[in-house]
């Protein structure tokens, strides 16, 4: 794992991520599956899913139990064999709505259905499996993933390994322990977008993923080793540190011929191509003050309570939980929160941790949010924007390209939570549009 201890963010601002140091070594832990999964219909960016299944029906591990039509949909599967014991709804936590689940309750000996077996020379079929396996952007965008592989006209293909949030080091841990299958998943990605060249970016010094670095070097695969930064993990930074190239405002990498996926999601692909095993699993970082960090494989539909529950924790300890990224993640009270395909931590805190967001003061005008920003946007005055539902001030201010690295909102010295302004104004351009 690198030394740094801090990570170096413009503006002079240091992040420190010690927190994580040494937990890389940790394998990981396999978690029981959940006694009742919670399955939301909406896991990604795109059309919410529609049930395929109705309450007392059995179904399998790795079933299709909600789909629905268009090209932005990414379906989801059961990640457990029982029975449907109700179809409702409940809080989401990234939505902050009312969304559509799907709770299955464990029952039985375990059955998979497996995903049908595919040509993996052929580059629409793979773009197909993709698609129903329901592999999304692992990072936490959740951007359904088949999309990026069907762009024309993609020339690198940048796989995102930096995992730059403090809490988290799943990605790093997932190098370690399964290279092989990494290394067979970006190949296929590869061969979905067409691409000659493909770079791994990474924040690991040489030497601490060996295996994996002989058999990129092996494949064709150029390792890059990226700046200790934190924003730099975003894909749009990303290319730039990488290639030189900005990618244009309200476009994406693609749109410049550069397609970004997640290590965690070329993993996934290699899941559904060679063992017919759809979207159901995945790593996280679990972390208390208490515990460090641990690394756990858990079923998609587990909630918080059963997930600490595994750990011994116990649960009246704790007052409220992050799920993602410290910095980017969503919090949640409600231990009955189901884990999602893009889950990659969890953090619980007790009541004595702080909240810095609790008592928000006036804004000083000190400029310090503006000054940290990685893509040079204003969050000061679009807060101000947002305020006033000034829609043509919004679009001036480019709130569109906000990447909700939440850095303004941690070094503001008033406790204002910008990002909550951003994302809303992110929200109301987008409506107008």
């Amino acid at each position: 794992m690198t030394n740094h201890k801090y990570f170096f963010e413009k503006g002079g601002f240091k992040m420190d991520i010690s927190m994580k140091h040494g937990a890389e070594k940790k394998s990981f832990r396999i978690m029981k599956p959940p006694k009742k999964a919670i399955i939301f219909m909406q896991q990604h960016i795109g059309t919410c899913n529609e049930p395929l299944v109705k309450k007392g029906e059995r179904v399998l591990t790795g079933q299709k139990v909600g789909d629905a039509k268009g090209t932005m949909t990414v379906p989801v599967h059961s990640s457990v064999t029982g029975i449907v014991e109700d179809i409702t709804k409940i809080y989401h936590p990234v939505s902050n709505r009312m969304e559509t689940a799907v709770i299955v309750k464990r029952e039985g000996k375990e059955e998979m259905e497996s995903l049908p077996p595919v040509d993996l020379n052929d580059r629409k079929k793979i773009i197909e499996l993709v698609r129903e396996a329901g592999v999304v952007g692992m990072g936490g965008a959740a951007f359904p993933t088949h999309i990026k592989l069907a762009s024309e006209g993609v020339n690198t293909f940048i796989v995102n390994a930096k995992e730059s949030d403090p809490n988290l080091v799943c990605d790093v841990r997932l190098m370690i322990e399964k290279p092989e299958e990494i290394v067979k998943g970006i190949k296929l990605m590869a061969k979905a977008l067409d691409v000659k060249r493909t770079i791994f970016a990474t924040r690991t010094q040489e030497g601490e993923i060996p295996e994996l670095e002989r058999m990129m070097k092996a494949g064709g695969i150029e390792v890059r080793r990226v700046t200790p930064s934190y924003s730099v993990g975003s894909e749009k930074l990303l290319v730039r540190e990488l290639m030189g190239k900005e990618v244009p405002c309200g476009k994406f990498p693609p749109d410049i011929g550069v397609a970004v996926n997640n290590v965690s999601t070329a993993y996934a692909v290699y899941r559904a191509a060679y063992l017919g095993e759809p979207l159901i699993s995945r790593g996280l970082s679990f972390y208390t003050q208490n515990t460090g960090i641990d690394n756990l494989w858990f079923r998609t539909g587990t909630t918080v309570k059963e997930l600490m529950g595994g750990m011994d924790e116990k649960i009246s300890r704790y007052d409220r939980y992050i799920l993602g990224s410290l910095m980017m993640g969503w919090a949640t009270k409600d231990i009955q929160t189901p884990l999602l395909k893009y889950t990659s931590g969890l953090t619980a805190f007790t009541k004595k941790y702080a909240r810095p967001y609790e008592k928000q003061l006036k804004c000083i005008r000190c400029g310090y949010c503006d000054s940290v920003c990685p893509v040079d946007i204003y969050p000061s005055l679009i807060m101000k924007a947002d305020r006033e539902s000034d829609v043509k001030a919004l679009k001036r201010l480019h709130v569109e390209d906000c990447i909700l690295c939440n850095l303004c909102s941690f070094v503001c010295p008033s406790h204002i939570r910008l990002t909550e302004h951003l994302f809303d104004g992110k929200d109301k351009l987008g409506n107008a549009d």
